[in-house]
């Protein structure tokens, strides 16, 4: 590994200039591993190299600090290079920001000493058509969120599978969610939590009005969906937890496998199992307290 690529956001953290400079620290101590910063960090004065999207994709890993979305936006940034990525978490929970910043010299010596596994994760390509003309295509890797778009509060959306009727969804909204996107707001809205290596999505109707429709774990392989809006009403995308297109009456949209994955450096020492105990609270059966 020779190049060290950085992600952050100033104001999100009142952390980023105290870490900024330990990294700088830590950078002036091991000259031989270029240390670059995405100039998005430019309000923040650091003597670390300020680097465009297009040279910070040119590094061998890129490191967030920050939250989940720092991470998710990390995550775009590699698309198509499929750049090893870790979040260093200076947020709250951190699910997918798994690194404490009061280890960040010793994630850092990690990973000059190549003391790490890299483990993909599936992504999720969505595509918009009008009639059969393509117009759009984005990839996700949390989550696809449609929501209706006021003075309509519910969605009523037909899903096919592989061309196959499926349900007709009328509920808040719809999420379709990858398997790290399982402990996002797909847990929040009483979906099943699946495991990163899961080769599946899940289908989760937020507050659906029949009380049969659950949420739906489908194979990733193999698996296309079709839905389309049934009442002439335009609805929103949200990607990722980000505002995304608005899907128009007469326009459809289908969901797939993506052929690209994000690869998230992962610790030798921990794993799922205990992101899910640190993260969320997983204590497991009560235990009787002592007298």
């Amino acid at each position: 590994m020779s190049s060290i690529g950085i992600v952050a956001w100033p104001g999100r953290s009142a952390q980023l200039p105290e870490v900024m400079a330990r990294i700088a620290i830590w950078a002036k101590a091991h000259a031989k591993i270029k240390v670059v910063i995405l100039d998005s960090m430019a309000p923040l004065i650091t003597p670390l190299r300020l680097v465009s999207e297009k040279i910070i994709r040119q590094c061998d890993v890129l490191v967030a600090i920050g939250g989940d979305g720092t991470v998710l936006s990390t995550a775009r940034l590699a698309l198509g290079k499929e750049i090893p990525l870790l979040g260093i978490n200076t947020g709250r929970i951190g699910f997918l920001a798994e690194y404490r910043v009061e280890e960040l010299e010793a994630t850092l010596d990690m990973l000059l000493a190549g003391q790490f596994h890299v483990g993909p994760r599936i992504m999720l390509d969505f595509a918009m058509y009008q009639g059969r003309k393509k117009i759009l295509q984005e990839t996700a890797l949390n989550e696809v969120q449609i929501q209706a778009i006021e003075p309509v509060r519910m969605v009523d959306l037909e899903v096919k599978l592989n061309s196959s009727h499926l349900t007709e969804y009328w509920a808040d909204s719809l999420l379709i969610s990858t398997p790290t996107g399982s402990t996002a707001y797909n847990l929040s809205a009483g979906g099943p939590i699946l495991h990163p290596t899961t080769d599946a999505f899940i289908l989760n109707p937020v507050n659906p009005c029949s009380l049969s429709v659950r949420p739906l774990v489908i194979s990733a392989d193999h698996s296309e969906l079709f839905i389309q809006e049934c009442n002439g009403h335009p609805v929103r995308l949200m990607i990722d937890g980000r505002l995304g297109p608005t899907l128009a009456p007469g326009q459809s949209l289908t969901l797939a496998k993506s052929k690209w994955a994000t690869h998230f450096i992962e610790p030798n020492h921990s794993g799922f199992v205990e992101a899910l105990r640190e993260k969320l609270g997983w204590t497991g059966k009560p235990k009787a307290q002592a007298c």
